[in-house]
This record gives structure tokens, sequence and C-alpha cells, in this order.
């Protein structure tokens, strides 16, 4: 008996609460697909290198973001479940305290509560595995396109992914079901019966106060707003105004109904037009009983937007800036100034087909002014004046203790590999060849970087091209002088430089390492190479293949962006459902105060249009703080990825595709909660 019931009851709720159905499938899809990509044989073999299978660097990160992303899902999913079950058990408290009356027992109760609340999850699970297999593989198609490899249909179901999606599901599912099971035991017959009420009453006493709420939310935002305009957000700046951004979020809605109430009080003029009154007295009173939930929710869409725009900036990295930071194919340097690269060259021409090839070696003449130039006006060592022991150790880790010269024959020939236009250089000139990213943080100093050289040349320009400047062609800066000029010079390394034809195979550099007698990886950290003020994303590699290196690097931003994405979707979706369901839930006692709205001369037509505006303010609330603090967070991270990477991102452009993509889910939700909503309040 109690088993049919359950079932009728959980077909009940499946009607009742379809959103959060369709939601707890949606997340089910998702947590399924993204851990199919830490069990697929294919992405394994890619984050795993060398004889013993070590775990590469992308491996790990991806390992990484994907445990952090699943903790994170895992709190707001488990957060979800208890909220929804919670609510689901308010709603029900006087059926519940009707079947007590009626001679149940408390045990029988929560038993058929939990049978319910199985039968439903269960339901969603195994919907949101069917659905999650499918999407396994656009999700696949995308992870593959990202990393630069084609990816053909394999419907690779792994035990692993279902095994644990199922474990954190269910532990989510039960721990709160147990919880509410034991709420409900320790309530009596009364509680149950006024259980539903306790958000009905309004205490007006305080509006006073919390309507100052209202406007300290608002100043704290403009705050915000002038310390990112005018830069002078410092570390701890950022600290308080990150505590207060966090009160502002669960203020602002208390003392927001607090002012309606107010407004309404004073008989302020929007209350004499058309439905207004109605409308703020619904608003205001609903905003006052949610406003903790409200907050919660404003949070998880700042938090969707930032990560999905983050996302994209990552992304627009990785498409811009990978050629730049490796323009040759294969690139080899060594401290021991007569290597001539034979072994490295015979393995090379094994596994591939080189285009052109260059040997060579760059200089040094026992001075580091150029070194020292940038020390001093790089942000990177801006703190060297209150901690100079940091700034010299960050300065000795990325700079050669002395400037880095080449001839122009040399320097002329690899720009020729790479299909740049040659350089003309007068016997008495030199130019400076730097990445972008430096030369426009110093380009508008004062003291002029030539003015600090004095090599007895007159100073010919900069270029800014990719030139391999990450510890082979120089450090943030190569020297490129006469030929003539290098007779008085030592050599400082050797290089091999190749621009090849076709592809070459990723495993090459593993194999150029273990002919060094070096492991991936590994020796790196411990070795002469410097790296410079790069601080995004880059290792030193005295052997650098460009196939490995790109595919590294993709996988690792797609690692970093993937998560971003997952998270944001998921934070979306459990934002949206508590918002319809918060509606919904009440769609019996509007029912009565619309159908006298219907009595007094009022149409369905007007009506449906007043519920799509009480609607509207509703999920648009929260969407619109969120989006006025996450604009300005985006407008700072965008103008530190320009300082990080010398892209000059469109930060307005990643925000609204963002938005964009948000507006989409909200659309959606609307429209079901609206169809929903009429639905319920109709005779």
């Amino acid at each position: 008996m109690l088993n049919k019931l359950a079932l009728r009851n959980a077909r009940r709720l499946w009607k009742d609460y379809l959103n959060y159905f369709l939601t707890l499938c949606m997340i089910t899809a998702l947590t399924f697909s993204f851990h199919s990509l830490l069990f697929s044989k294919d992405i394994y073999e890619m984050i795993h290198f060398g004889n013993n299978g070590e775990l590469s660097t992308a491996g790990t990160m991806l390992v990484t973001f994907m445990a952090v992303s699943t903790v994170a899902i895992l709190m707001i999913v488990a957060w979800l479940i208890n909220y929804m079950t919670r609510f689901i058990l308010e709603k029900r408290s006087r059926e519940f305290a009707i079947y007590l009356l009626s001679g149940m027992k408390k045990k029988q109760i929560a038993a058929l509560y939990m049978k319910e609340n199985f039968y439903l999850g269960i339901s969603a699970l195994f919907a949101g595995l069917l659905l999650g297999s499918g999407l396994q593989q656009i999700l696949f198609y995308v992870f593959y396109k990202s990393i630069g490899k084609n990816y053909r249909v394999n419907i690779e179901i792994s035990a692993g992914s279902i095994l644990l999606t199922i474990i954190l599901y269910g532990a989510c599912f039960m721990i709160a079901l147990f919880r509410n099971k034991k709420k409900f035991f320790n309530m009596e017959i009364i509680s149950l019966l006024n259980m539903d009420r306790q958000n009905e009453t309004v205490n007006e006493k305080r509006n006073a106060i919390w309507k100052w709420l209202f406007y300290l939310s608002i100043g704290n935002v403009l705050f915000l707003y002038f310390l990112i305009f005018t830069g002078r957000i410092t570390k701890w700046a950022a600290v308080f105004e990150m505590i207060g951004l966090v009160f502002t979020f669960y203020f602002f809605y208390l003392g927001l109904s607090a002012f309606l109430m107010k407004y309404i009080k004073s008989k302020g003029s929007l209350i004499y037009k058309k439905d207004c009154l109605f409308l703020m007295r619904q608003f205001s009173s609903k905003m006052r009983n949610t406003c903790f939930v409200l907050g919660t929710l404003s949070l998880l869409f700042m938090f969707a937007l930032v990560g999905s725009s983050l996302a994209f900036m990552l992304s627009d990295y990785q498409n811009k800036q990978l050629n730049v930071e490796y323009p040759f194919d294969i690139i080899l340097i060594s401290d021991n100034t007569e290597n001539d690269f034979v072994k490295e060259g015979t393995l090379i021409n094994e596994n591939t087909v080189p285009r052109s090839t260059l040997k060579y070696c760059v200089y040094q003449n026992g001075t580091s002014e150029m070194v020292d130039y940038l020390y001093q006006n790089l942000r990177l060592f801006s703190d060297k004046d209150s901690d100079p022991a940091m700034a010299e150790g960050r300065k000795a880790a990325a700079y050669y203790d002395y400037d880095v010269y080449m001839g122009i024959t040399d320097y002329n020939s690899l720009r020729k590999m790479l299909g740049l236009t040659p350089v003309a250089l007068q016997d008495n000139q030199y130019l400076i060849h730097m990445p972008n990213r430096v030369y426009q943080e110093i380009k508008d100093r004062s003291e002029k970087p030539q003015n600090s050289l004095h090599i007895g040349l007159d100073f010919a320009g900069f270029m800014t091209e990719g030139f391999a400047q990450n510890g082979h062609n120089g450090t943030d800066f190569l020297l490129v002088v006469p030929d003539k000029r290098l007779a008085g010079m030592k050599k400082y390394f050797s290089l091999m430089a190749v621009m090849a034809s076709g592809n070459v195979p990723e495993n090459l550099s593993e194999s150029l390492y273990e002919s060094a007698g070096k492991i991936r990886g590994y020796d790196e950290l411990a070795d002469y190479i410097k790296i410079g003020s790069e601080e995004l994303f880059l290792m030193p590699a005295t052997i650098q293949v460009k196939s490995r290196e790109v595919l590294e690097l993709k996988f690792l931003m797609s690692t970093l962006s993937f998560p971003l994405f997952y998270i944001g979707l998921v934070f979306l979706c459990v934002a949206f459902t508590v918002l319809s369901v918060q509606q919904l839930s009440d769609s019996n006692k509007y029912k009565f105060r619309y159908q006298i709205l219907n009595k007094l001369g009022i149409g369905k037509k007007k009506i449906r249009n007043v519920v799509a505006k009480q609607l509207f303010l509703y999920y648009l609330c929260p969407v619109i703080l969120s989006v006025i603090i996450s604009a300005v967070f985006i407008l700072y991270v965008g103008r530190q990825f320009v300082i990080y990477t010398g892209i000059h991102t469109e930060w307005i452009l990643y925000f609204g595709i963002s938005f964009v993509s948000f507006l989409g889910i909200y659309v959606l939700y609307f429209a079901v909660t609206y169809f929903q909503f009429n639905k319920n309040i109709e005779p």
C-alpha cells in the first residue's frame, strides 16, 4: 500500500517540480560526461609520457581542476537537493500532519517521504545517465577540437565514470534525505500544520533600519567601480571589498524590500499606475521572505558569468598567442658552445622532413645593462624596494647573468625561416628584439632603453614578432648587432632551429630528451635555461618541439576553461531551478488572488500579462545585481590579461557572449515556469 502511494506521490512530485527534475537530469548528464574525460583511454595516453607512464603537467592540471570543479559542483548540488527536500517537506507538512491524525506512525510517513524522493532521484539519475552518454560525444568533440585533434565518434562508456557519478549523486541525495527525515521526527503535529506559514509573516518594525541597507549596498557597488576605474585597488582593498560584496549580495534584497514597503506606505505615484501596486506588494513580500536565497542565487549567477568569460579569454589566448610563443617547429639550446647537434639532427631527420635548419650561437660581452634596465622597469620586479631579496631572486630566475647578443646574419636567417622580412642594419647600429608583451609595458617609460646601453652603437628600433624568447633567443630581449661586433664577444650558448615540411610527431620530444639523457618535465627546472618575465603557462625547456608544447598548452588551457564552463552551467541551472520552484510553489496562493482579480473584471489575457511581469521581476532582480558586479570584475580581469599576456582582448565581447548564453538558459526556465504557473492558477 505504501509503495503504491509513494509511486503516486512521486509522479505528482515529478509534475509539480518538473524544473527540479530536469535540473537533476542535466546535472547528472554534465557530471557523467565530464567524468568521462578522466576515464577515457585516449586522453589517458595523452596525459602520460615516458616508459613509466609518468603523469604530465597538463595531466596533473586536468586531474586537479576536475577534482576542484567536482567538489564545487558537489557542494552546490548538495545544497540544492537539501534545499529542495526541505522545501518539499514544508509544502507537504499539512498533508503529513493529516497522515498523523489519521493514525499513521511517524516511521511510516518518514519511509513514505524517503521513498517518494528516492523514486524521483533514481529516475533523474537514470535519465541523466542516458542524456549524458549523448552529451559525452559533444563534449569530447569540442575538447578534441580545442586541443587541435580530430575526434571520431566512440561510444566509450566507462564503468569508473558511471560509478563515480552514482556515488557523488547518491551521497548528496541520501545526506539531504536523512537530514530532513531527522528534522521531521523532531516535529509535532502543530509544527507541521504551521510549517508552511513560517515565511508568510512580514515584520515591518525594522523597515526604517533595513531600508538603509539598500543604500549601503548600492554605495558599495559604486565604490567597487570607483576602485576599478581609477586603478586604486590594492591587495587589502580587494580583500575588504570582497567581504563587503558578500554582505551586499545578502543585504541588498532585504534593503530593497524595506525600501519598496516604505514607498508603498508613503503612497508614491507609481502605486496608482495600472497593476504596479499589486506587483510591488507581491514582489516586496516575496523578496523579504527569500532574501537569503536571492543573495545566494546572485552569487551563483556572478560565478557563472565570470567563469564563462574567463574561459573565453583563455580560448582567445590559445588562438592568438601559441604561435607567437612557439614560432619554430623545433628549437634546441646547449650551454656547450661547441655542440654541433649531430645526434639530435639525425634523430630529427629520421622522424620528420626538415624544410630549413640553422645551427648558430648567441653571444655575451660580460655586461648586463639590458637585464638591469628591465629589472628596473618591469612590473614583475615592482616589489624590489620592499623586499630586495625576493626581487633579486626573481631576476636570477628570469634572466641570464649577461645580456644576449646575436649577429645580423643569423638573425635574418631565422627571420627568413619564419617567413618574416629581413631587416637592414648599418655598421654603427643595433636593434632590440623583444616580445610585444614586454614592449607594451616599457614603451611609454621616460627613460629610453637605448640610453642604458654603452656599446658604442646607435639605436635602430624595436622588433616584436614571435622569436622564441623564453630562454632560447634571449629572455625578454635580444640585442642584434652587426656581425663584426661579435669578434670581441664570447659565445654564450649554441642553438639549432628547425622548420619542418609537414607535421612533426609529438613523441619526437621524448625521443630527443631520451637521447640527451633527460626526462621531459623533470630536468628543466634545475637546468640552466631561463624563461624571462613570462608568468602564464610556459615552463623552461632546453628542447622545444612545437607540436608537443602546443598540445600540452592547449590541453592545459582546456582543462582550465572546460571546468569553468562546467561549473558555470551547473550554477545557472541550480539558480534558475530555485527561482522557478519558489514561484510555482506559491501558485496555489496566487490562484485565489488572481481569481479575485478575474471577478473584478480583469480578463485572462490581462492576468497572464500580470503573471509574466511578476515572474519577470522575480527572475530579473538577482540577474541584474550579478551582471552589474560581474561586468566590473571582467573589466578588471581583462585589463590584467592585457598586462600579463600582451593581448588586447575585448573583454566586453566575452562578457557579452557569456551573457547571451546566460539569457538562453534564462528564457528556457522562464518559459517553462510561466507555462506551469498559468496552468496552476487556472480554475
